[in-house]
């Protein structure tokens, strides 16, 4: 790669690619801590180069004179060269810079858009990256992994993760065939526990292990306990295609913010990938919201958005659980322990629907 010129400004490739990363951090300020962080995403050979502090004051400088970030007064002297102890960053926006340097560049004809496009510079390094690929194994057959193909095309295994959302992906422009890559599903780590046609996914480790001993004796119509590991489960919940006798999919996780969101989101991956629904363990929801003790979560939230976040409840438990939001409070699963399951087993309640009990 030859370096990009902004009036006297020459950007290199490690420049380039430290812009791309900047564009992707979710905040617009970052500490120089945060920006070693980056840098070894941006630049990962220099990991182990003696110049890397060096590498990095100059690529700092470049981008600063180029207008793409500015940087704070106070320096860090702890070793030469001194560096800024804290980079501000404007919002991305398209550039007279990035659209020369995009007319400058042999684009593969998978990305001719990319000479005409609105883009940041940030962008353009991260297309002229995939061009190169192209250039270079675009007559391969090889299909690998999404994090696989991200470290071999961008230098990191997380960089097309971030991407996917934005506008590089937008229609026409890159696909997941074009890179020939795909997103795995992670696993859905599942114990049978009897012959129903229901799984019931647990957010939490520890009651995890306790519904599957206490469910062995196959009481109602759970025939498979998993543990959805917390938000793992909205992306994990894809793997129940696997599972070719599950009829059903219920749920059971904390009563807070993030308890609710989570069956919530995979609720409509489900749905996109033509999996049955994922509804309220109902039957265990009741029992956590009679026995469980209210402790401190993050902050009350309006009635609006506790309203939402428990509208996947049914009632009268969504009102239950919304009135609890919006005291700041929560309820833990782990209330739903070994003792309270045992000492319920022999109820009717239990026997006949353990998870779809109104």
């Amino acid at each position: 790669m030859n370096p990009s010129t902004s009036g006297n400004v020459i950007l290199s490739p490690r420049a380039l690619r430290l812009a791309a990363a900047l564009e992707e951090w979710p905040r617009r300020t970052l500490t120089l801590a945060e920006l070693w962080k980056i840098f070894a995403i941006a630049d990962a050979a220099s990991a182990m180069r003696p110049s890397r502090r060096s590498d990095l004051a100059e690529a700092l400088e470049a981008l600063a004179v180029a207008g793409l970030i500015n940087l704070s007064r106070t320096r860090d002297t702890s070793a030469a060269p001194a560096l800024p102890t804290r980079v501000t960053l404007p919002a991305p926006q398209p550039s007279s810079t990035a659209a020369a340097l995009a007319h400058t560049i042999a684009w593969r004809p998978e990305l001719a858009w990319a000479a005409s496009a609105r883009l940041t510079l940030g962008q353009i390094g991260v297309l002229r990256s995939i061009n190169d690929w192209l250039r270079d194994c675009g007559r391969d057959d090889d299909v690998s992994p999404l994090r696989e193909r991200s470290l071999e095309v961008l230098g990191h295994e997380k960089r097309l993760d971030a991407l996917l959302g934005t506008s590089l992906f937008a229609p026409g422009r890159l696909t997941l065939e074009l890179l020939r890559t795909f997103r795995t599903h992670p696993p859905l780590p599942a114990r049978r526990t009897g012959d129903g046609p229901v799984l019931l996914v647990v957010e939490n480790a520890d009651t995890f292990d306790t519904l599957t001993r206490v469910l062995t004796a196959g009481l109602g119509d759970v025939g498979w306990v998993a543990w959805g590991a917390g938000a793992a489960f909205e992306a994990s919940v894809a793997s129940v295609l696997d599972m070719t006798e599950v009829r059903a999919i219920a749920y059971f996780g904390d009563l807070d913010a993030d308890g609710l969101r989570i069956p919530a989101s995979a609720h409509r991956k489900a749905a996109q990938n033509g999996l049955p629904p994922v509804r309220p363990a109902t039957g265990l929801y009741r029992l956590l919201l009679d026995i469980g003790v209210p402790q401190p979560g993050q902050g009350p939230l309006s009635a609006a958005k506790a309203a939402e976040l428990a509208s996947w409840l049914p009632e009268p438990q969504a009102t239950r659980a919304a009135s609890l939001l919006t005291t700041g409070c929560r309820l833990a699963q782990e209330a739903v322990g070994t003792r309270a399951l045992q000492a319920r087993i022999d109820m009717s309640e239990w026997r006949d629907g353990l998870v779809f009990s109104s």
